[in-house]
C-alpha cells in the first residue's frame, strides 16, 4: 500500500470502553477478562448511537482483545451493520507509536478505535496534535483531517452526560 493509500482517513474516534466490573466482582482472573458493567453496556450504546446520529459511520473498527473493550466494539458495531471488526494488542499493551502505525495503516476513511486510557487518550491528544485527551468510561475523542495529510483536528469530546455507578 503506498503511502498516499495509508493515508485516506478522514475521520478517526477514540472510543474508550465502558465501566466495567471490578476482577472480584465480576469473578475473573485477571483483569484482561473483565466485563462491563451493565450501565457501562447503557452507557457504550448511548455513545454510540451519537455517532450514529450525528453521521459517522465507521468503516473498520480496531480494538483492545481485552474483554471489556472486546465488549464495547462489539456493542458499537452493532449499530453499525456490517462494519468488520479487527483487535489489535497495541490497543491494550501499547507501545502508542504501535496504535500510530494502526491508526496511519488502516486504509479506511472512518475508523473507530476502542481502548483504554490512558493509552487512548495519549494517542487521540497525539493525533490531534496537542497534548493527551482525559477520556471518560464511555467517552470518545473525535477527529478529522486537516489540510495536510496525517494532520487532524479534535472536532469532539464526548462525555456520558451522566456518572452512574
Amino acid at each position: 500500500m503506498s503511502t498516499q493509500e495509508q493515508n485516506t482517513t478522514a475521520e478517526i474516534v477514540f472510543l474508550r470502553h465502558g465501566r466495567a466490573l471490578g476482577v472480584r466482582e465480576a469473578g475473573v482472573a485477571s483483569d484482561a477478562e473483565r466485563p462491563l458493567s451493565p450501565s457501562g453496556e447503557q452507557d457504550v450504546l448511548a455513545a454510540a448511537a451519537r455517532l450514529r446520529d450525528t453521521g459517522f459511520a465507521p468503516d473498520l473498527v480496531l480494538h483492545s482483545p481485552f474483554a471489556r473493550a472486546a465488549r464495547t466494539a462489539e456493542l458499537a458495531a452493532s449499530l453499525f451493520p456490517g462494519v468488520p471488526m479487527r483487535p489489535s494488542a497495541a490497543l491494550s499493551d501499547g507501545p502508542a507509536s504501535a496504535i500510530v502505525d494502526l491508526v496511519e495503516t488502516a486504509g479506511v476513511r472512518r475508523l473507530l478505535v476502542v481502548g483504554h486510557q490512558p493509552l487512548l487518550g495519549a494517542v487521540a491528544g497525539f493525533c490531534a496534535g496537542g497534548a493527551p485527551l482525559d477520556l471518560s468510561a464511555s467517552g470518545y475523542a473525535r477527529l478529522k483531517a486537516g489540510a495536510a495529510p496525517g494532520e487532524f483536528t479534535l472536532e469532539e469530546l464526548y462525555e456520558p452526560p451522566e456518572k452512574r455507578p
